[in-house]
């Protein structure tokens, strides 16, 4: 029997500097559990609105 292996595409990727500067708010929170959040909001005539939030919760 074969096993087929697939790879998880990359669906975001950080600069070395911004993976620090998350680590750095984490740590300034006092809260190693917390997971970035990025979402996408709708924003009319203006286009998509990025947002970032720290949250304990995956989902």
């Amino acid at each position: 029997m074969s096993v087929v292996q697939t790879a998880e595409p990359i669906i975001m990727s950080f600069t070395d500097g911004a993976a620090d500067k998350v680590q750095s708010l984490i740590s300034e929170e006092g809260n190693a559990n917390l997971k970035l959040r990025v979402f996408v909001t709708g924003g009319g005539c203006s286009g998509f609105q990025y947002g970032f939030a720290f949250e304990e919760e995956v989902n």
